[in-house]
């Protein structure tokens, strides 16, 4: 077999979205196998992505993570170790396959030491580069000066060293820690509740405003489950139109309808044996929550044009923005559904009640910011007043979203002259009344009401929430004021 090795990096990350250096591999050079290596659990997300890629895209080839940590990735006494341990488990594994070695991916320590194993004789591999329009260049070792690296005869001691070093260094990244940002006591409760129930096959319904991280605390459960190795498929409910929620979901058929050219793998098979994350599920219609509830269930699903029933293996979490009860007693989302969907509930605080997890965010979107160009730009006190004392209503996504503006528009530091604030609300400065004065009830309010409805496609009790009713008090004053509009 044809095998790849590569670390994931972070120009890695988003498979979906550009092709880093291991699916411009993938795309030119035939492969049976591919191991991911892995520095820490940070990575494990951009692996499931790119283990879902290559499900869709490539699906004989098989994908396996390789955990092969070091605290400090240019630390050449940890990252050597740990590598020589991975590397060396794999050959006895698959001792006859064709190896081929990525440089492009992962540190410049990492890349060193890559070339450390092949040229001491640890492993026979290729070695090749990809360069940033994606063509892939062979590394060559026979110039003449190159240096010779010679293995050292008697390292049975050493390589005993290195095995217990790497040991230790597994057990202390391998803790129960959640991956989420904060330590207000609000998001501490919440860790400690995804650490209760993240082995588990509970489908949990995670509640917030938008921009709170709700994904995120959906990406928590996943990367500590037992299906971390397995990928993790997000669906926005709001963004699938009803006439393709059944093909996006379930797959489909050549011609099963108009415009089925192909066989087309749904998002449901694409998750086998991994998580299924199901945002703004509040969003669905009538007819689609039935389908959805069926497939929870019964963990099947029928592809559309088929016939045939196909059995599935998925966790199943939820998120929404929206009161479910409310729109259960309203009728707009189906009670059996809710309660086989919020199997276990969780609600995430906004921003605005997290205190100085404000800052602990900044500074995360900040070093990421300065690993991406290469800087270390810091916050100066200025700076930190105003992430501290803003409310935030847009919640974390409106926060990254400044810091990397910030980040672009200021020099060697960040004052609060760069965090610059968009306010989504629209202020009215001046209301002109004319001199025969304003009916409101004829002029101004059935507008309103109008608008509302026509905003939440004749949805009374959207439309009512929008306007601050009740939903009987909204349909009563409607009726009433399509009676004063119209003279009834």
């Amino acid at each position: 077999m044809k095998t790849l090795l590569t670390y994931v990096g972070n120009n890695d990350q988003y498979p979906f979205d550009k092709p880093g250096a291991i699916l411009s591999l993938l795309a030119k050079m035939k492969f049976d196998q591919l191991f991911l290596f892995l520095n820490n659990e940070s990575y494990l997300s951009a692996a499931s992505e790119i283990n879902r890629f290559c499900k869709m895209n490539y699906p004989e080839l098989k994908v396996g993570y390789i955990d092969c940590p070091a605290i400090n990735p240019t630390d050449y006494n940890l990252v050597y170790p740990a590598m020589y341990s991975a590397v060396t488990h794999i050959l006895e594994d698959f001792p006859d396959d064709s190896y081929t070695i990525s440089l492009t991916s992962g540190t410049p320590t990492m890349h060193a030491c890559w070339i450390f194993l092949v040229q001491g004789g640890v492993i026979d591999a290729e070695v090749v580069q990809v360069d940033r329009s994606g063509d892939i260049n062979p590394v060559s070792f026979n110039l003449d000066d190159f240096p010779q690296i010679v293995s050292i005869a008697d390292t049975k001691a050493e390589l005993t060293r290195i095995a217990r070093e790497n040991l230790h260094l597994k057990k202390a990244l391998h803790t129960d820690e959640v991956p989420f940002i904060g330590e207000s006591p609000e998001i501490q409760a919440i860790k400690k509740i995804i650490q209760r129930i993240c082995n588990t096959d509970l489908s949990v319904l995670i509640r917030g405003q938008s921009g709170t991280g709700k994904e995120e605390i959906a990406k928590s459960l996943h990367l500590l489950s037992h299906r971390r190795e397995e990928p993790m498929v997000t669906i926005n409910c709001g963004a699938i139109p009803g006439q393709l929620f059944e093909s996006e979901l379930f797959g489909h058929l050549k011609g099963a309808f108009t415009g089925a050219v192909e066989d087309k793998e749904g998002q449901l098979a694409a998750a086998s044996g991994g998580t299924v994350f199901l945002d703004e599920v509040g969003e669905l219609a009538l007819d689609q929550q039935v389908k959805l509830l069926r497939v929870l269930e019964y963990q099947k699903f029928m592809p559309l044009g088929s016939t045939e029933e196909h059995e599935i293996d998925v966790r199943f979490l939820f998120a929404t923005n929206r009161d479910l009860r409310e729109m259960v007693e309203d009728g707009g989302f189906r009670e059996d559904l809710f309660y086989r969907l919020a199997q276990y509930e969780m609600e995430l605080p906004p921003l605005s009640q997290r205190g100085k997890d404000k800052l602990l965010l900044a500074r995360k979107f900040l070093d990421n910011q300065n690993k991406i160009n290469g800087m270390q730009k810091k916050f100066d006190s200025s700076a930190v007043e105003k992430i501290l004392e803003h409310p935030w209503p847009g919640n974390v996504r409106q926060l990254k979203n400044a810091i990397e503006v910030a980040f672009l528009m200021s020099g060697d530091n960040i004052s609060e002259h760069e965090i610059r604030i968009i306010d989504a609300s629209r202020k009215i400065t001046e209301i002109i009344i004319p001199d025969e004065g304003v009916d409101l009830e004829q002029e101004i309010v059935p507008k309103y009401y109008l608008a509302a409805l026509k905003k939440t496609n004749g949805n009374a009790a959207q439309a009512a929430r929008l306007l601050g009713f009740e939903p009987h008090t909204f349909r009563a004053r409607l009726k009433k004021s399509k009676e004063i509009y119209h003279g009834g």
